[in-house]
């Protein structure tokens, strides 16, 4: 990943990733039958050597120190109050990355052209191509965070999206406006959706290891085993 920075407290970087064939199969709930899945792996494989070419990843990110954390309000030094059940993900964080990455809007686009073309199953399988990788973006954003901000003693939290885990999707409003991502080329519509559709913005939490590790996150008793913010936690 190449870092470039803009101020003090904000950095932009270009990520390199890898899309795990399985990642986009299982994405596709794709059968265990051996003879579709040989079929379904072929594809995959063909269609990320095309993706590669078009695929993007970026990340914005800034660290601020929290000054007020409750269970519905996380207020971080100099940004507007963000609202949501904030303290069952962030409880023992000191600082907080705000963070929006993305892979760009051309694989949404070749995935387009392919449903217009009446080739429906390349078409979703572009687009879960697209989503797994923008998951492996907000991957190498959290290493990137443990690796660079957090000191010996701390840990990262799994990341807290709006749109999951009771986050409203309207927070994107408030996250974007902490981080500029225009930079990275991402705008947020009147929906509250970004685009390109293929980002994530979201907060990871830093603090101490091992204060981290005794709280815990949600997803250690929810049964939402597809979750995007599942297993991305540094400790």
């Amino acid at each position: 990943m190449v870092p470039t920075e803009m101020k003090p407290d904000t950095r932009v970087l270009e990520f390199n990733i890898e899309v795990s064939v399985d990642d986009v199969l299982r994405l596709l709930h794709c059968p265990d039958d051996k003879v579709i899945r040989e079929e379904a792996q072929t594809l995959v494989d063909c269609l990320l050597t095309e993706a590669e070419s078009v695929l993007q990843p970026r990340g914005i990110y800034t660290v601020r120190p929290v000054d007020r954390m409750t269970d519905t309000e996380l207020t971080l030094d100099g940004c507007p109050t963000i609202h949501g059940p904030i303290a069952a993900f962030l409880k023992p964080a000191t600082r907080v990355a705000v963070f929006v990455v993305t892979v760009g809007d051309a694989i949404t686009r070749l995935a387009d052209e392919r449903l217009a073309a009446g080739r429906k199953l390349e078409g979703r399988t572009l687009s879960a191509i697209g989503s797994v990788a923008v998951d492996a973006a907000a991957d190498a954003m959290a290493e990137t965070i443990f690796w660079n901000e957090a000191s010996a003693e701390e840990a990262v939290t799994a990341p807290f999206s709006p749109g999951y885990c009771g986050l409203p999707l309207d927070e994107q409003e408030t996250l974007l406006s902490i981080v500029d991502a225009s930079v990275i080329g991402v705008t947020l519509l009147p929906s509250m959706v970004m685009e390109p559709a293929k980002s994530i913005s979201g907060l990871f939490g830093i603090g101490d290891g091992a204060a981290v590790l005794e709280h815990g996150v949600p997803c250690q008793w929810c049964n939402v085993r597809e979750c995007k913010s599942r297993g991305r936690g540094r400790t």
